[in-house]
């Protein structure tokens, strides 16, 4: 028989692999970017908007060069506290550091007490108007350079804003700080309200404008080394994005899903949640979500602080705590079958538990009792 002959092997052009190079290193940078604390995001903000690109971008003084302004996500506001900063009353619980932030930003917040927080918002946190520094200034009717110093301000409160709003929840297992994210509440639909500590999560994210975007590289205005400056700036915003869209999404959609728990502040109202599930959502990696979560919380509209990942929850977990509950209320919990706690789980939970399962749970909740239990002492040694 005769044998067909075998294809060369073709190797890889280089601009493909340039591309897959380019994309793996994207991946690798975007999981960096979920690793980074956020005063390490805030500092990575700040070095970019401090580049003098951003300025032209933001505070055009032609409106084809209005390429960025900031989009607040749904169900999100910077916390009233911020509006109410001054030396003599700190907000509860904030550090002592937090102090030699305001003394060294007095002007900065005397400024913003001026305006008010409509226009701040409008003027700061989303920078809706085509209008240049000057422009703002005018509207404002402060200077230029006073303008700045909100502005230096907001990215110097964002960095330190941990000091201001600190968690209460004790580092974990491997010594990891953990830092508050926002405070929740539910607005009359029932849906999650954030409310952030940081402007800079406050703001939301980069809205880019990408037709003035190509117009700006197309009309031939700007230097080759000018080109490739806006385009590896304009990368620099979209990782960034990308990281606080993540992050939002993560937030909104667990808290989302747990509305009736945090409704109710009964456990036994959360539905199943996993970052497997989430990660799937998202179109991430499992990890991606872990890294995401780890060492964040958000307090719960009556004032408990939870790490973030508490919010998500298996079946298994779910129904063992109902089994817990049911123990609790019934003193003859130990009498029931397995097909009576079986209707109860149902009942509550809102969805069925097969007869099997319901018997593995009520295992590993007996286990959890042995674990529990005190241990017994040995008898003391008698010298004779």
């Amino acid at each position: 028989m005769e044998k067909k002959p075998r294809r060369p092997h073709l190797a890889m052009e280089p601009r493909a692999a340039l591309q897959n190079r380019a994309t793996l290193l994207a991946r690798l940078q975007t999981v960096q970017l979920l690793k980074m604390s956020e005063r390490e995001i805030a500092e990575l903000i700040r070095d970019a908007e401090n580049d003098p690109i951003f300025e032209r971008l933001i505070y055009p003084k032609e409106g084809k060069w209005k390429v960025v302004r900031f989009q607040p996500n749904p169900r999100t506001h910077l916390a009233s506290s911020f509006y109410e900063l001054n030396e003599e009353v700190l907000p509860q619980g904030a550090r002592p550091e937090a102090a030699s932030v305001i003394a060294e930003s007095r002007e900065a917040l005397g400024i913003i007490h001026r305006m008010g927080q409509s226009l701040f918002e409008t003027h700061f946190l989303r920078v809706e108007k085509e209008l240049d520094r000057a422009g703002v200034a005018a509207e404002l009717n402060l200077t230029p350079e006073e303008v700045q110093k909100v502005r230096d301000f907001m990215l110097a409160y964002s960095v330190q804003s941990e000091f201001f709003d600190p968690s209460v929840k004790s580092p974990g297992s491997h010594g990891q700080r953990v830092v508050r994210l926002a405070r929740i509440s539910l607005d009359d639909a029932g849906e999650p309200v954030f409310e952030f500590g940081s402007p800079l999560l406050a703001r939301g994210r980069y809205d880019i404008h990408y037709e003035h975007l190509q117009n700006l590289l197309r009309n031939g205005q700007l230097q080759p080394k000018d080109q490739r400056h806006l385009k590896s700036f304009i990368r620099r915003l979209e990782f960034i994005n990308w990281r606080q869209n993540t992050l939002y999404r993560i937030l909104d959609f667990v808290c989302h899903g747990q509305r009736t728990f945090l409704a109710t502040q009964d456990a036994s109202k959360k539905v199943p949640i996993t970052q497997r599930q989430l990660a799937k959502r998202l179109a991430v990696a499992p990890s991606t979500v872990n890294r995401a979560i780890q060492g964040r919380s958000l307090v719960l509209p009556w004032g408990e602080e939870v790490l973030l990942e508490d919010l998500f929850c298996s079946r298994k977990k779910l129904c063992v705590t109902v089994l817990e509950n049911l123990e609790e209320e019934d003193p003859q919990f130990d009498r029931k079958t397995d097909m009576d706690l079986q209707e109860q789980i149902r009942v509550r939970l809102g969805f069925p538990v097969p007869r099997r399962t319901v018997n593995s749970y009520r295992r590993v909740l007996a286990v959890q009792h042995l674990e529990q239990s005190p241990k017994p002492q040995p008898s003391p040694v008698d010298p004779r």
